[in-house]
């Protein structure tokens, strides 16, 4: 806690809000335009409308793990008091603050499975909740499994579970974000104690319902699969995609602004990269040890999911994110002159972020045979439009306040020096 006597108070930062409201609305405009376009074009090749749904999964998906992700390491830092956390705090507060507009934006999803659960069909991207024609023996083990596991694989247990989650996770952020502004700008040591009895369990709350999340979302789209190290990879890519999006974001806002950079001393750089780096190789063990428990195991229920994605072209997907989600932050963020140059930085965080909507159009895309090549840019177009309607949200929040919190910000002009 700053002492709240002082007369510090944070630099402002001028910030061209108009300028990124146009940018996010151009993005969803063009993204959701061209994702319509393409998915008219695609009804040729898929003629029950499968992949339009599916590919606008994997925009929500991705963009999903911004607002959870910030949860989580918001509260992290709460707990631990870290001084990376407090960097970027007001991004994250803002991008939680954005949750019940991107459940809003899971309606589409939603709606279509309604659909299908009360007249059949298959435009449904869930396996569970469609009802495919194949009489195939592989299809009758599908029903099979499907009538063995319809207590959880079920639009009831299904909407009330996730309405449930989404209400868990608002209210430790309303009361987190409710308390913030009193303990930052007010010195409110009551607030702060608050905060911190919100944050402690709403880490262990993050790591329960985010597991349900990633396998209710993500993992229930391939048939009959599941493993228990799917939400360690997940976890790590909201980890990955929300830190990256903020420090991109507070660096790209920040700019040149000497007296901001002044006060962002090197031990506080060098901890944004470093924490970076740690992520990235989380994420390559926890799925690297996937791969490995599968191949080890060698079950017919369970190496379907990589031998759809490691042909038919999506092995070059799974090559990049060796590359550029392990191998290339690996040796990149190794270097202290990487991690102190915050346009470098963000050109890592970029790379970073376009590696992990990779991940997850890999996660849910290959899941189901296509005709053709347009369910990619279908994705990318998806990606795009969602990230464009949620940067409106997002943006009208990140405004309320400023991108430095208040007081607090004393702690990183008055400590920090690195040798």
């Amino acid at each position: 806690m700053t002492d709240h006597d002082t007369p510090f108070t944070a630099p402002p930062v001028d910030v061209d809000y108009p300028k990124l409201r146009r940018v996010a609305l151009l993005s969803a405009v063009i993204g959701f335009g061209a994702w319509a376009v393409l998915g008219a074009v695609n009804l040729v090749h898929d003629d029950h409308g499968r992949d339009f749904f599916m590919t606008y999964l994997v925009g929500w998906v991705f963009w999903l793990s911004v607002p959870l992700g910030s949860f989580a390491l918001m509260c992290l830092g709460y707990t631990t008091t870290a001084s990376w956390a407090l960097v970027v705090r007001r991004i994250f507060q803002a991008a939680t603050r954005t949750l019940p507009w991107i459940a809003v934006l899971s309606l589409p999803i939603v709606a279509v499975m309604l659909y299908t659960a009360l007249y059949g069909g298959e435009t449904s991207p869930y396996w569970w909740n469609s009802e495919p024609k194949d009489l195939s023996p592989v299809a009758e083990a599908q029903d099979e499994f499907k009538h063995r596991q319809s207590i959880y694989l079920s639009m009831p247990r299904f909407l009330i579970m996730e309405a449930i989650i989404f209400g868990i996770f608002w209210w430790f952020i309303r009361g987190i974000n409710k308390n913030a502004p009193l303990s930052e700008e007010q010195g409110d040591v009551a607030a702060w104690g608050r905060i911190r009895n919100f944050a402690a369990p709403g880490v262990v709350v993050w790591a329960a319902l985010s597991t349900f999340i990633a396998t209710d979302w993500v993992m229930s789209v391939e048939p009959n699969w599941s493993s228990t190290m799917f939400p360690v990879v997940h976890a790590m890519d909201q980890f990955t995609t929300a830190f990256g999006f903020a420090v991109f974001l507070f660096y790209a806002l920040v700019g040149k602004n000497e007296t901001v950079l002044t006060i962002l001393k090197p031990k506080f750089r060098i901890d944004i990269g470093s924490l970076t780096l740690g992520f990235a190789m989380v994420w390559a063990y926890a799925s690297f040890s996937q791969y490995m428990l599968i191949w080890s195991g060698n079950l017919a229920e369970e190496i379907g999911y990589y031998r759809k994605r490691l042909w038919g072209g999506w092995e070059y997907m799974a090559y990049s994110m060796a590359l550029l989600h392990w191998l290339a932050p690996f040796v990149i963020l190794l270097f202290r002159e990487v991690k102190l140059v915050p346009s470098r930085m963000m050109w890592v965080t970029a790379m970073l972020m376009a590696i992990c909507a990779v991940d997850v159009i890999w996660w849910v895309v290959p899941t189901y045979p296509h005709e053709g090549f347009l369910h990619v840019p279908m994705a990318v177009a998806a990606l795009a439009g969602v990230g464009g309607a949620w940067g409106l949200f997002f943006l009208k929040e990140l405004e309320k306040r400023g991108l430095l919190p208040g007081k607090d910000t004393e702690f990183l002009a008055t400590w920090g020096q690195h040798h």
